[in-house]
């Protein structure tokens, strides 16, 4: 079933990359968020299914605040990291990884992952 998807992704040829996979799998593209401002007035609206997360924004800063809102609004999103460094914090837990780089496969198993939860 095609979704409507928020990508929270600082890197614009990540963030291209993901959005072309994505209309490849049939989803549509709600909207981009390079920084946690920005994602945060999109969960604000709300108006989108699912959404994918990069761990760090903005030099380095965790997007905690980010997938603290998503949960809090019950949006299911996928966690995109190259890998995690330090401790993320407690919103992360349970959430489906999309490692990086990933491929349009890891990327359709991902998002399969988000309906079983």
């Amino acid at each position: 079933m095609p979704k409507r998807i928020l990508v929270v992704e600082d890197d614009p040829l990540v963030a291209m990359m993901l959005e072309d996979a994505l209309g490849a799998l049939g989803h549509d593209i709600v909207g981009d968020a390079g920084d946690i401002a920005s994602a945060l007035g999109h969960i604000a609206t709300g108006e989108f299914d699912a959404a994918i997360v990069d761990v760090y924004l903005e030099s380095g800063l965790p997007c905690d605040a980010v997938a603290e809102a998503l949960a809090a609004r019950s949006i299911p999103f996928l966690v995109a990291t190259g890998g995690f460094v330090g401790q993320p914090g407690p919103c992360w837990n349970d959430r489906p990884i999309l490692a990086k780089p990933f491929t349009v496969d890891s990327l359709e198993a991902a998002l399969a992952s988000l309906a079983s939860k």
